[in-house]
């Protein structure tokens, strides 16, 4: 490893694609960064779910705590999802893990994660990595409910929208200055700035640390949890060149012979390989995942072709367009255009019959004329 300095990132799309059924592995969502961030036990975070005085001031969190109980606060979550997260830590932090995808745009609105799922707007994927206990994980748009929902009191109408504003927050003395979720909603908006400001000597900007997979995942989970620690805590700061001056001293995620944002470790393409490795159990889980889905796919299309068609919902990423049927198809489908036709023109008929009587026609129409 060395800490030499970073090439420019190339251009890239920051949402993962994959077709339907395809699992996202651990190099896709970056697991080993997520764990490291999950798994860091420095407790410095302030809870803000919890009443405090000045004699009893905010405990402090680690990131996973903080995160976990933002989604358990969040006015979206249901009570299904919270019974679940408070039943199973597991559950919970894989829950977590993935709400953090979605957080910071690498889980666009079309995918979902549970294999039932049907709708032709949205794909189904496993994610062996996040799936070890039984758990509806659902789908990014109600994640993004979630997470959009998830603000302070007093947030719900002026939410903080720029690094600035969040600074300026910490400035007046709220801490924490908002909400874990809508600081990284934040932090991603403006991730080129961000990365200015704070990497300024290495070619580095803040969705760099779900991106690059040239810089280690230890380093890159550091620098998240630093610029966590930096906007959600720093709360004296006059200036942005004082706050650094004083930062060494007070952000427990920084460099001390620094000052500003920790030192991203640069590392050989041998050593790339040897991150993000998909674990047997894993590779097996996956194997049944992807079963399951084509169980389910091949069972809802018998479904389907049963119901005559008629269903309104296709399968998700199947990309197979509505076919005309083959000669000699199905006599059900052919039955029933023909009754179809047969009551049409019955009904056309009773109308043609009701407008003469409505105009004073004298020629008698009996009752069953008009029965269709």
């Amino acid at each position: 490893m060395s800490s030499r300095r970073p090439s420019p990132a190339p251009k890239r799309t920051v949402p993962i694609k994959r077709a339907d059924g395809d699992p996202l592995t651990r190099v896709d969502i970056q697991y080993d960064v997520l764990n490291a961030i999950f798994n860091d036990s420095r407790t410095v975070f302030t809870n803000p779910y919890v009443a405090a005085t000045q004699e009893n001031p905010p405990p402090k969190l680690t990131f996973h705590d903080l995160y976990i109980k933002a989604v358990l606060n969040s006015s979206k979550a249901t009570k299904a999802l919270r019974d679940k997260m408070n039943d199973s830590s597991l559950f919970a932090e894989d829950f977590a893990m993935l709400a953090m995808l979605v957080n910071v745009g690498r889980i666009n609105t079309t995918m979902s994660f549970f294999p039932e799922m049907k709708t032709a707007i949205r794909t189904y994927h496993p994610i062996p990595a996040l799936q070890r206990s039984n758990g509806n994980l659902q789908d990014a748009p109600r994640i993004k409910h979630i997470l959009k929902a998830s603000l302070l009191e007093g947030e719900t109408k002026n939410a903080p929208s720029t690094p600035s504003d969040v600074l300026a927050r910490g400035k007046a003395g709220q801490v924490p200055a908002t909400s874990i979720m809508n600081l990284i909603f934040v932090l991603a908006n403006h991730s080129v700035p961000v990365g200015h400001q704070h990497f300024p000597e290495q070619s580095f900007d803040f969705l760099d640390i779900f991106l690059r997979t040239d810089i280690s995942s230890a380093s890159r989970a550091r620098a998240f949890l630093y610029l966590c620690y930096h906007y959600l805590e720093s709360s004296t700061a006059e200036t942005a060149e004082d706050d650094y001056d004083g930062e060494a001293a007070t952000n427990p995620f920084t460099d001390s012979n620094r000052g500003k944002g920790p030192i991203l470790v640069v590392i050989t393409p041998a050593e790339v390989a040897k991150e993000n490795v998909e674990p047997e159990d894993e590779r097996i889980r996956k194997e049944n995942l992807v079963a399951q889905r084509s169980r389910i796919v091949s069972s809802q299309s018998k479904g389907k072709a049963a119901a005559g068609g008629d269903e309104d919902e296709e399968m998700a990423g199947s990309g197979a367009e509505e076919t005309k049927p083959k000669a000699g198809g199905s006599k059900r489908t052919t039955a029933h255009k023909e009754k179809k036709a047969t009551t049409d023109k019955v009904r056309k008929k009773a109308v043609k019959s009701k407008r003469h009587v409505e105009s004073g026609d004298e020629e008698d129409i009996s009752a069953q004329s008009l029965c269709f």
